[in-house]
C-alpha cells in the first residue's frame, strides 16, 4: 500500500486535531485574528471530546485503507458533507460573523480529503491473468 499522497497528510492532520479536541477542547473556543471568545460549557467540552475521538477513528481510517475510484466515492462524499456542515455550524455559532477557528481547517481538510478520495485517488489494479 502506498503512502505519502494527500489522504495520509488528512489522516495526519485528522489525528492531531482529534487528539487536540480530546486534550484541549479549548482550544476550539478561542479566537484568532481579533473575534470574540466563545463560552466553553462542561456540555461543549463533552462535545469536543467526542468529536476528536470520531476524528481520530477517521485519520486511522484515512491511513489505513488504500482508496481507489470504487471505494471511496461515498466515504468522500461523506467528508465533504461534514466538512461542510462544521464549517456552517461555528459560522452560525459566531453569529453569521466570520471568525477565524480551528474548526474551520478541519472543515476544510475533510472537503479536500473527500475531492481526493472521489476524484484523485489511486487507480484500481487489475490482476494479473494466469495462463
Amino acid at each position: 500500500m502506498p503512502h505519502g499522497d494527500f489522504s495520509d497528510m488528512a489522516a495526519l492532520g485528522c489525528l492531531i486535531g482529534g487528539f487536540q479536541s480530546v486534550l484541549y477542547p479549548e482550544f476550539h473556543f478561542q479566537s484568532f485574528m481579533g473575534g470574540k471568545n466563545l463560552k466553553m460549557t462542561d456540555e461543549m467540552e463533552m462535545l469536543c471530546s467526542m468529536v476528536g475521538g470520531f476524528m481520530i477513528v477517521l485519520g486511522c481510517m484515512l491511513f489505513t485503507v488504500r482508496w481507489n475510484t470504487i471505494n471511496g466515492k461515498m466515504s468522500g462524499l461523506a467528508c465533504i458533507g461534514n466538512g461542510m456542515n462544521m464549517a456552517y455550524r461555528i459560522f452560525a455559532l459566531d453569529d453569521k460573523e466570520f471568525v477565524f477557528r480551528p474548526f474551520y481547517g478541519y472543515a476544510a481538510l475533510l472537503v479536500l480529503a473527500g475531492l481526493h478520495m472521489m476524484f484523485n485517488a489511486n487507480p484500481v489494479e487489475k490482476k494479473p491473468k494466469k495462463a
